[in-house]
């Protein structure tokens, strides 16, 4: 077995839905074994953000608390260390502890590229997963160089393939996807069967920020959040067969009343703060409904959504945005993607038509492609296998 270190962005901003995005890595790893050590660093002033007082200050404690406490639920014997890289305090582990993790780690694996300091440089082997392809290229993110990994990983699918418009730098970007580990989105309260939610009027649902960090000009050319992609389909209640329903982050009141009056079901995201409601949210939901960041469309990116994978592990049909993401692994069953208006119609159409075939089907995409038994070892070989320079090997599929 493997000793890991993972590096994420889970003290800075204990919110369920970004938590997440880590911590299939780590409950996955640890239940197939492995040894799982947690490192963060403060990245930048004023970057830890307090769910209670809704406040950011330099007090990485609450963060930590809430780290260690899903720690606990889900049985994680894991290491937790947080370095302020500013003052030098370390929170968890200490110093000499940490190097020698550094030193004897058979893999750092940066998830999202957030964080990074000199000294992990002291584990020879070094892996980078990104999550936010197109902004990680462009160096909106991505602290420390791309020379420092031997293996680059990304959820954009298509990069360094024809059609998709992400730089590539002259790095092989191997293509992965968001795992998900499928057990812990089972609900099989009678309350919640798939026969009840096809014969119950609940919306169809995702959970979103609305601009995220803004948009980006890169080369001339504007790149938007998934407000604007939502903006081309405020008709859609109109016209679908399930109610939709929106919890979001970071909406401008005036355009939150424009969605509400074209049918949109608008709620705050604030439940995501606890896990217990986010993964309720998601498991009682009828299915997802989500457009992709503007930016993942248009350069044919091949992004997933790393919260899509929960909807189709708690059985929930997924209709989602086209970013080029391989046709194989759907084939219009569980999941199903759209591009324009007409079609996110005739998606939602389908899966009223049979909505126990498709409920079926969303589970054994979670298993077949995002399962943490699927993803993670492949993973895992790659970037322990690694030569220095180019890659080709494809990561999906066999």
């Amino acid at each position: 077995m493997a000793r890991i270190i993972i590096c994420g962005y889970m003290i800075r901003h204990p919110v369920v839905g970004n938590l997440l995005a880590f911590f299939h890595y780590l409950l996955g790893f640890s239940k197939m074994g492995h040894q799982v050590i947690y490192l963060e660093e403060s990245g930048w002033s004023q970057s830890c953000y307090d769910p209670s007082s809704r406040n950011y200050s330099d007090d990485p404690e609450p963060g930590i608390r809430v780290v260690k406490n899903l720690f606990s639920r889900f049985g994680i014997n894991a290491e937790l260390g947080f370095i302020n890289r500013e003052t030098g305090r370390i929170y968890g582990l200490v110093w000499d502890d940490i190097k020698e993790a550094l030193k004897t780690a058979d893999l750092l694996l940066n998830i999202g590229g957030v964080c990074w300091l000199p000294d992990f440089k002291l584990c020879q082997r070094r892996a980078l997963i990104d999550i936010d392809p197109f902004f990680t290229q462009i160096g909106k993110f991505a602290i420390g160089g791309l020379e420092d990994y031997q293996t680059l990983f990304s959820y954009g699918t298509n990069i360094g393939e024809f059609g998709c418009s992400i730089p590539t730098y002259g790095r092989d970007w191997l293509p992965t996807v968001p795992p998900v580990v499928p057990e812990i989105w089972t609900d099989e309260s009678p309350t919640n069967s798939a026969y009840l939610k096809s014969n119950t009027d609940i919306p169809f649902t995702t959970v979103a920020n609305w601009t995220a960090y803004g948009s980006i000009t890169y080369e001339g050319k504007t790149y938007g959040q998934k407000r604007e992609e939502f903006l081309r389909l405020l008709d859609l209640p109109k016209r679908s067969p399930f109610p939709l329903e929106l919890a979001l982050g970071g909406i401008d009141p005036k355009e939150r009343k424009q969605f509400e009056v074209a049918g949109w079901q608008i709620r705050d995201s604030q439940f995501s703060e606890n896990f217990e409601e986010y993964q309720a949210y998601i498991t009682q939901s009828k299915g997802e409904f989500s457009v992709a960041k503007q930016a993942y469309v248009i350069t044919r990116s091949g992004w997933f959504s790393d919260r899509s994978v929960c909807y189709l592990a708690a059985g929930c049909p997924t209709v989602l945005q086209d970013t080029g993401f391989r046709d194989e692994f759907s084939s219009g069953n569980g999941l199903l993607m759209f591009s324009t208006l007409d079609e996110a119609v005739d998606s939602l159409n389908s899966v009223k038509d049979d909505y126990l075939h498709h409920s079926k089907a969303a589970r054994k995409i979670a298993e077949r492609v995002f399962s943490y038994r699927i993803v993670l070892p492949r993973l895992l070989n790659l970037a322990l296998h690694a030569k220095s320079g180019h890659q080709t090997t494809h990561f999906l599929g066999d």
